[in-house]
């Protein structure tokens, strides 16, 4: 009965109806909580998609930013670029920042933030004038590194995400904002450039009469004081002596730089400063100021400067040199070291202002452009031509007098190692060497930067740096003036005056003849390569006859084996290369004329631009350590050797020596060597920082 009861009563009843209902209620909030966690899921997930492009858009942005900012860029151009590359990315970017180290000091400079203002004059901004230098008043940041200048470029980005189901809450979009910071990466660049006598072998009269200089005999009369420069007798109008050409009279040089006056002075014209005023005021101005000598003597011992230089073609060296110059970016920390190479190979010790020296890697435009112009000059021959050496010519008018029995004493023989071997100037694996010991010295060195060597030369390697020092007296042995091979100057006519016993063989030469090749100290035969070094001790290896003077190794040798310690990863199994990025210009019409001259500044490229040699007839001789494979340069190669490389030559298809390839140029003249020098600079990288 009691059951009865309840089950027919209305509050039970009403209970159990409000139950059911309860259960429907916590359904439908369940069903809600549901649908907004999936659309907030969709959402975040929407935003985090679009932020990964975002990102990458941001970071190929600041590498094309990086690419392109230089001193002196055009920030609206650099951020059209960025913003360009972004939308590249499918993306519509509502607002594009560039920032640099500049954009920095300029906010510190206006005050604005992070920064607040100081007490400048009247309270106002940090002005130039009363803050010089920056480095001094104003803190580092992110983009300004004073103790390490780098070149850092900041973009920063921003979208509008739209949302899905955030909308329907009143949230219809989410900024999303990035930023990254790329790098372009420091260099340090080794400019190795030929100085030997053949660099002054195409001056000639107008290149006188162009700055305001007459030879004796031609009307002009002034520079009849200067015996030195006087016409050859004999008709030739090649003024071939560096002593004239190098060191003309007092004026200036331009660099290409607008002046104060709104004048650009053009790079490499000679002026003088007719009014005083300090600056170019156009070409009345152009040329010497008068034709007094800048130094005292012509003597490589004196000290020149060398800033009015007119020898030919080196003048054009220095030209397109001085533009390369101009385009690195010592304010982001860029160096340059001058190397030379003649005799010996030398990188250039700059001075100050107040005459200190520096170290070799030059940090600033100015003193890198004086060094050039004032430092770097032709190596003068004292016999006062380009192409004679004077042991060479003295050696065999002595010898004539033996044979006359006209001397007491039996001078040194005519054409012997101890005449030829001392008579080369084209030292360039030397050069490469110095080049090397600069960029990577303990006290320099920035293992950060991208290590650059550019080597310009007119001819081939006709001499090495010597084997230890060069004894006094007349007790030369093989090796005192460098690696020198006998065969490469022998007689081997037993009949001819000029022959001795030594003479077994002699480098190749047109048939018929018999007198020795030019260059000297070089087997002319770019298909060969001989091996003596020991990369343990850098030493000529024990018992190696290579290195003696019954062996073949030559300058040409020595040569690839420097640009194998520059440029590979590894020279040998266990000894690491330095793997700097090498480029070689051919310039002059002795790279036309000489059989390994081009050949080996196709060399140095190779050995230069990854790494590994990917020329496989050179790999193979490196391997092999044979001189000449029998299979020539068509192979077959191992499978290991991979690919030909850009340069590779074979039997049907020789790169002629004025055909680029890889990292080998060839320059006719300035306007191509201008050209070649800003194709190098545009070819130097990028590389993401974080």
């Amino acid at each position: 009965m009691m059951k009865d009861i309840l089950i027919n009563n209305p509050i039970v009843r009403r209970l159990k109806r409000s139950q059911r209902g309860q259960s429907i209620l916590l359904m439908a909030f369940a069903f809600i909580a549901l649908i907004a966690f999936v659309g907030l899921v969709t959402d975040v997930a929407l935003l985090f998609v679009r932020y990964a492009a975002l990102r990458r858009a941001v970071d190929a942005a600041a590498i094309a930013a990086a690419g392109q900012i230089r001193e002196g860029t055009d920030y609206g151009e650099v951020t059209v670029a960025a913003q360009q590359y972004i939308e590249l990315h499918g993306i519509e970017s509502d607002s594009v920042l560039v920032e640099t180290c500049e954009t920095d000091i300029h906010k510190w400079r206006i005050g604005a933030p992070p920064f607040e203002l100081g007490s400048g004059p009247d309270g106002g901004p940090h002005s130039e004038e009363d803050y010089s230098p920056v480095s001094k008043y104003m803190p580092e940041t992110e983009l300004c590194d004073w103790d390490d200048p780098r070149k850092l470029v900041r973009v920063s980005a921003q979208i509008e995400s739209p949302t899905t189901f955030l909308s329907l809450i009143g949230i219809d979009s989410i900024t999303l904002e990035t930023a990254s910071v790329s790098e372009t990466a420091v260099l340090d660049v080794a400019l190795v450039i030929d100085i030997s006598e053949s660099m002054s072998q195409e001056t000639v009269q107008t290149d006188l009469t162009d700055v305001g200089l007459m030879p004796s005999g031609s009307g002009g009369g002034d520079l009849a004081i200067r015996g030195e420069c006087e016409e050859d007798p004999a008709g030739n109008p090649n003024y071939k002596w560096a002593g004239c050409c190098n060191d003309p009279g007092t004026g200036n040089v331009g660099d290409g730089s607008m002046q104060n006056n709104g004048v650009v002075v053009p790079n490499g014209v000679i002026w003088h400063d007719e009014n005083s005023n300090g600056m170019y005021d156009g070409d009345s101005e152009k040329g010497l100021q008068n034709n007094q000598r800048q130094s005292t003597s012509y003597s490589t011992t004196s000290g020149f400067n060398f800033s009015t230089l007119i020898c030919m073609p080196f003048k054009d060296v220095k030209d397109a040199a001085r533009a390369f110059i101009k385009r690195l970016d010592f304010v982001r920390g860029d160096r340059v070291v001058f190397v030379t190479f003649a005799r010996e190979g030398v990188a250039y010790t700059p001075t100050d202002s107040e005459g200190e020296d520096l170290r070799p890697l030059i940090r600033s435009e100015k003193i890198a452009i004086t060094t050039l112009d004032t430092k770097v000059g032709v190596l003068i021959n004292d016999t006062g031509d380009w192409n004679i050496c004077e042991r060479a010519s003295v050696a065999p008018a002595e010898w004539t007098k033996w044979l006359n029995h006209e001397l007491t004493e039996q001078p040194p023989r005519p054409l012997a190692y101890e005449t030829l071997a001392a008579c080369g100037n084209t030292n360039v694996g030397g050069g490469i060497l110095a080049a090397n010991n600069a960029l990577t010295a303990p006290e320099d060195i920035r293992r950060e930067a991208v290590w650059v060597m550019i080597v310009l030369s007119d001819g081939a390697a006709n001499v090495t740096d010597r084997v230890g020092d060069l004894p006094d007296g007349d007790d030369i042995t093989y090796g005192s003036w460098g690696y020198c091979p006998w065969q490469t100057f022998c007689v081997l006519e037993e009949s001819h005056e000029y022959h001795w016993d030594e003479c077994v063989k002699n480098n190749p030469m047109p048939e018929g003849e018999n007198e020795p090749q030019q260059p000297w100290c070089n087997d002319n035969d770019p298909r060969t390569r001989h091996f003596c070094l020991d990369w343990e001790s850098g030493e000529p290896e024990a018992e190696n006859i290579e290195c003696s003077n019954a062996g073949d190794y030559d300058a040409d040798d020595y040569a690839r084996d420097m640009a194998d310690f520059a440029g590979l990863i590894n020279v040998a199994e266990g000894k690491p290369g330095n793997f700097i990025a090498m480029f070689s210009i051919a310039f002059g019409k002795d790279i036309v004329d000489e059989p390994t001259a081009a050949p080996l500044l196709r060399y140095i490229a190779d050995a230069g631009d990854n790494g590994f040699i990917d020329n496989n007839f050179q790999q193979d001789l490196r391997e092999d350590r044979d001189p000449i494979p029998d299979y020539g340069y068509e192979g077959p190669w191992p499978d290991e050797y991979g690919d030909p490389g850009p340069c590779e030559d074979t039997a049907e298809e020789t790169y002629g020596p004025k055909e680029q390839c890889g990292q080998y140029y060839y320059a006719a003249d300035l306007s191509e060597l201008k050209i070649v020098f800003e194709e190098i600079a545009s070819r130097l990288f990028t590389r993401l920082s974080r």
